[in-house]
């Protein structure tokens, strides 16, 4: 039986997802809240103890729309092991280790984005490892959720060790990938040793359908659809911003993608999304029933008029965003944004 279940989980998590150690699926409405159950003290204490310096880090994104930013010089990411056990909270001394090296390697690199976080460990995502930090502006609360993704992309890295069945490859690389999203959460029941972050969820549903059949099943969401209106909204008309979308529909609720990663980007973005909310909260189930049925569109007339609602400052906060397309050295697609933020 032990087994039977296991499979099903298995499953489950490349059916819908995993988010937090938790199943985040058509049972979503009993799964809102993301779940940490460890913290190592030693990663949160290089956190901790990062020098805080005046660099920002200017993002940039790959042709398949991963979100990275850039070392001078190549750093090491060791070998993992591949298998783990999502049931296992604790992860092994081994794996704790290697992270260790990691971290304590980036933060010297890049120690801005490691500024007022904390390291959680994900047991669904062992080679994305996350960092938060929860915010209070009023009466509201939000979560940063920052996540470096230490897989391998073969036409950026030089592989030191090849990978086998058990363990990934060893490589060295420029490119740190990652994803950082600030979220609209209630209020979090979390300590220095894990705990619970309910999300305050904006949208009723994003699924919409499914299509094929079974092993070929495919969802539909409006996730993607819902992503274009909320950022098209709040940017200048004629604005283009792909592959960056600062205003997203994520975990169910309107998130913000900020485009500086220290500690004062954060807060200055958190800012935006925070002021921006009280507007678009009412309108959301309106948006959300006519996307249902339609692909955004600069047409539509839910998105004429809403924007002609959107007070002028606001959009003007993003007039210096400027994404610039370029080939990189093996003649990839890639994408640089520049963004001159007002402190």
């Amino acid at each position: 039986m032990h087994e039977i279940v296991n499979c099903f989980k298995w499953f489950m998590c490349l059916q819908y997802g995993w988010y937090g150690g938790i199943f985040y699926s058509i049972m979503e409405k009993l799964l809102d809240t993301i779940v940490f159950k460890y913290s190592d003290p030693e990663i949160s204490n290089i956190c901790a103890n990062t020098i805080v310096t005046d660099n920002e880090y200017p993002l940039f994104f790959s042709q398949s729309e991963d979100t990275f930013i850039k070392s001078d010089s190549p750093f090491h990411i060791p070998s993992f092991s591949i298998h783990h056990d999502v049931e296992q909270i604790v992860p092994s001394e081994e794996y704790l280790s290697a992270l260790r090296s990691v971290i304590t390697k980036l933060a010297g690199i890049f120690p801005n984005i490691f500024v007022g976080t904390r390291y959680y460990f994900d047991p669904a995502e062992v080679l994305r490892p996350c960092f938060i930090q929860i915010f209070k502006i009023e009466d509201c609360h939000y979560l940063y959720l920052l996540r470096l993704d230490l897989n391998i992309r073969l036409s950026d890295n030089e592989i030191i060790t090849q990978a086998t069945n058990d363990k990934t490859a060893e490589f060295t690389t420029e490119k740190l990938v990652l994803e950082s999203t600030i979220i609209p959460i209630h209020k979090p029941d979390i300590s220095a040793s894990g705990g619970e972050i309910p999300i305050n969820r904006l949208f009723k549903s994003t699924w919409v359908s499914e299509s094929g059949s079974g092993y070929h099943i495919n969802g539909e969401w409006i996730d993607r659809e819902l992503t274009k209106i909320l950022s098209a909204l709040y940017l200048p008309d004629n604005t283009h911003s792909y592959p960056y979308y600062p205003f997203k529909c994520d975990f169910n609720t309107v998130t913000l993608c900020p485009a500086a990663l220290s500690a004062p980007g954060r807060k200055g973005f958190l800012s935006y999304l925070h002021k921006s909310l009280p507007m678009i909260k009412p309108v959301l189930p309106d948006i959300e029933a006519v996307l249902r049925n339609e692909k955004f569109s600069k047409d539509l007339p839910i998105y004429i008029d809403l924007k002609r609602r959107i007070p002028d400052e606001w959009t003007k906060t993003w007039s210096s965003l400027k994404i610039s397309p370029y080939l990189n050295e093996n003649e990839m697609r890639e994408y640089s944004l520049e963004y001159e933020f007002s402190k």
